[in-house]
């Protein structure tokens, strides 16, 4: 009966022992197969392939209706489809992210000066029209991103706001006895689209002085809100232009362009701040800052030593090490933009 005993006790510790040496590489086999999941869906998430699944709305979702009222070119209301491409519908699906449209309903609202600036966007052009297989230009050697504006995951701002301008008397013989509203244009932010003093007026017995977002010298038909200049975060202000001459519109346009470029990439680096798309702000899978927010190369040359501060501030702003971890994610920029406007995508 002892032998019998022993016999059966070392069955037991053998297999005991058996067990133990196939738990640990049984745990790692796991382990590993889990850390490859895991890094291949990170990968993804960071922007490696430059963008990530599209989350589709409905057509009859409160979301898509209430965002369809922010195309009425008016303050709180600006945006316009151009280039002739609208998001597509499939069986009531849309195929434009949500993200997406949280973003754009966010820079389309009044906030807080800190998220930018004190104003409302009036006037935005969006393009989502693609002729390729990616939205920007790389190097040799790194990974091509995914085409986002045929996707559904990315969009481009062709146009932001307006440079208003005022005509004022010189002297008795102006054709107006007092300002007055003279004539609006949209502020492109490409390269290829310079501003020109096309509209005619009397140069000597009138002034024209312009400035961006309002009309200066307060003309008595101008809408109340118009009529004050806007106030953007130190960062933003000092590429505002300020107030200038019409016949200087093509030079001082310019500077329009880079300033409102930069205000949109500023208040989308700070979308997730308290008080800017939420009262409290946004943090872990809450957050709605872009993937990518791809720049214009022009804009970034007039920026000059800026974009490096800009660069520092998008390190503290995007989760995960965006701006450090993922060549196809964070703030950058790339000269396929120049004549098409500034990105972002999720």
């Amino acid at each position: 009966m002892g032998g019998e005993a022993k016999k059966k006790e070392g069955q037991r510790g053998f297999l005991a022992k058996a067990r133990h040496m196939l738990l640990w590489p049984t745990v790692l086999v796991f382990l590993t197969i889990s850390a490859i999941v895991f890094a291949v869906g990170l990968l993804g998430t960071l922007g490696f392939e430059g963008t990530t699944p599209v989350r589709s709305v409905l057509s009859t979702d409160p979301i898509w209706k209430n965002f369809a009222t922010l195309f009425k070119s008016q303050k709180g209301a600006p945006y316009a489809w151009v280039d002739g491409v609208v998001p597509t519908q499939n069986d009531n699906l849309v195929k434009f992210d949500k993200r997406l449209i949280g973003a754009l309903s966010y820079l389309s609202a009044k906030r807080q000066n800190q998220c930018g600036f004190d104003g409302q966007h009036q006037s935005v052009a969006l393009s989502i029209k693609s002729d390729s297989l990616s939205d920007l230009s790389y190097p040799e050697g790194n990974v091509q991103s995914t085409a986002t504006l045929s996707r559904g995951t990315g969009v481009r701002i062709l146009y932001a706001d307006e440079i208003k301008c005022t005509k004022i008397p010189k002297n008795q013989y102006c054709d107006v006895k007092e300002p007055r509203v003279f004539v609006q244009v949209q502020i492109p932010l490409s390269q290829d689209q310079t501003l020109k003093a096309n509209e005619d007026y009397d140069k000597a017995n009138c002034l024209v002085r312009c400035g961006v977002g309002y009309y200066p010298n307060t003309p008595i038909d101008a809408p109340a809100d118009e009529i004050t200049s806007e106030n953007s975060v130190a960062f933003v202000s000092k590429y505002n232009p300020g107030e200038f001459d019409y016949k200087d519109i093509s030079e001082n346009g310019k500077k329009a362009s880079v300033y409102k470029a930069v205000q949109i990439g500023f208040e989308l680096l700070h979308i997730d701040d308290a008080g800017c798309a939420t009262t409290g702000g946004n943090s872990g899978f809450s957050r709605q800052i872009p993937t990518t927010i791809i720049f214009p190369n022009w804009v970034v040359k007039a920026m000059g030593d800026d974009w490096q501060p800009f660069i520092k501030m998008a390190e503290q702003k995007f989760p995960y090490n965006f701006q450090k971890g993922s060549p196809l994610a964070g703030l950058t920029y790339d000269p396929v933009l120049d004549n098409q406007g500034l990105h972002f995508n999720y």
